[in-house]
């Protein structure tokens, strides 16, 4: 098929970095954006109240792409990306962690899956990277779809980095991973539907996700849209000492991350639960109107019924554990 540039138009990505004092690293994420093989889209840098030396920092980057808004009271992550996708025009969505790096098809990757299949998000594999931008590893080891083995090149180190164009796919519905459950790579892995994130403006506690968004995102979106996980490796996630997981590194064939994280999970498992079922109680009309009653019901039922017997297995033996 030939495109007719006044005809047909490829769509506009907006990229929302929400940045709270990760001065050391917003350079070299927005000059991975700036590389990127798509061209069309737009940054926006969403800076949540840092001090003055990071917002400084940040200030001194001009690039006509990107925009950059100073908050004057700190929203936290969902907060800020709510503001940048307020003040954003693009027809999909990315947020990307201030402190990570994309690799250059990142953008065309994801939006080449979105384009051919059906879901409110996509999400990539990552590999890690240390503090000063060291591969830790390609393959992490909590991305949901493993790369095949037969993918990997060892002939060239400079070749490091898996550029076939061939990748697997998983799509997710509501009942392989019910509402709540976790089943993606972090934030900067997913690409949105702007159409989706409407449903957003219904959540009843914005500012209680100061961390932790994309659980709140990714969550809803995949109720409402479905989600897909693709193998690609798009992005490196940077573990350092300002990381929520606490600088969590792999050992292995193992990710550990402290006791009070587990209970951080544990607690956010249960907070967008009961949120979400407030949600739909509290904004019936709205969410009716926006999705009509049929979808509404379905959709309330899964949010009812998203009880996950692995999740309360793993929360009893944190408990046990703590107990003993």
């Amino acid at each position: 098929m030939v495109i007719q540039n006044q005809l047909i138009k490829f769509p506009k990505i907006s990229i929302i970095i929400t940045y709270y004092n990760l001065g050391g690293y917003i350079k070299d994420c927005i000059r991975s954006i700036l590389n990127q093989t798509y061209q069309n889209f737009e940054i926006v840098v969403v800076n949540d109240y840092s001090n003055e030396e990071n917002t400084k920092i940040l200030n001194s980057i001009k690039n006509e792409k990107v925009k950059i808004i100073n908050l004057k009271e700190n929203l936290g992550q969902l907060g800020a990306f709510l503001v940048g996708l307020e003040n954003s025009d693009g027809e999909f969505i990315c947020s990307v962690d201030a402190d990570d790096i994309l690799l250059p098809n990142y953008l065309k990757t994801l939006l080449c899956v979105h384009l051919n299949q059906n879901a409110a998000l996509v999400s990539c594999a990552c590999g890690e990277i240390n503090s000063s931008g060291e591969i830790i590893s390609l393959n992490y080891v909590s991305n949901p779809v493993k790369i095949k083995q037969d993918k990997i090149n060892y002939s060239d180190i400079e070749k490091i980095f898996n550029d076939k164009e061939d990748f697997e796919l998983e799509h997710l519905s509501i009942k392989k991973l019910p509402f709540g459950m976790w089943g993606w790579t972090p934030m900067t892995s997913g690409m949105f539907r702007r159409t989706s994130l409407n449903i957003l403006k219904y959540y009843p506690d914005i500012k209680y996700w100061k961390i932790g968004a994309d659980k709140v995102i990714f969550s809803f979106l995949h109720l409402i849209g479905g989600s897909i996980n693709i193998s690609a490796v798009c992005f490196l996630y940077r573990h350092h000492e300002k990381n929520s997981t606490q600088n969590a590194l792999t050992y292995g064939n193992k990710r550990y991350i402290s006791e009070d994280y587990v209970g951080k999970l544990i607690n956010w498992n249960k907070k967008i639960r009961l949120d979400a079922i407030k949600m739909f109680i509290l904004k019936r009309k709205e969410l009716i109107k926006e999705f009509n009653k049929v979808n509404y019901y379905k959709m309330f039922k899964d949010v009812i019924f998203c009880i996950n017997i692995k999740l309360c297995a793993k929360a009893l033996k944190t408990l046990a554990h703590k107990i003993i």
